[in-house]
């Protein structure tokens, strides 16, 4: 069962930032397959770490390209990423200390469309500038 089927229409034409994104949606399939099949909230919460790692990496590698670009929407772009790295961290923090105050569901489903929606819409935006 896979939670976030990856198609084409994510891709935003360059090779590294696509390979992220696909690299995140991985991650993210393989953090709701440890929830779904009821792994330790140890390894559950060493799968959101890696995930909040790897979206650390590819947000300064994606801001590197946008930076050194045209891209007039740079800045609200960073915002962004500031405000979803936040939002994983304050998750991840949470639910080292008390998993049963986080609706693990929630949080995937939220993944989910942030994920999906950001890659659509506000990457899409800078992939003519790149």
């Amino acid at each position: 069962m896979t939670f976030i089927q990856w198609n084409d229409t994510y891709k935003v034409g360059h090779k590294i930032v696509d390979f992220d994104h696909m690299t995140l949606v991985n991650i993210t399939n393989e953090l709701f397959l440890r929830v779904d099949r009821g792994f330790s909230d140890e390894e559950i919460a060493q799968t959101i770490a890696l995930l909040i790692d790897y979206v650390e990496r590819h947000f300064e590698r994606e801001e590197e390209l946008f930076l050194n670009s045209d891209y007039p929407d740079k800045d609200k772009h960073r915002e962004m990423h500031k405000d979803i790295t936040k939002t994983v961290k304050d998750i991840a923090k949470v639910y080292r200390t008390d998993p049963s105050a986080i609706n693990i569901s929630e949080v995937l489903d939220f993944l989910k469309k942030w994920l999906t929606n950001h890659i659509m819409k506000a990457d899409q935006g800078y992939a003519k500038y790149l």
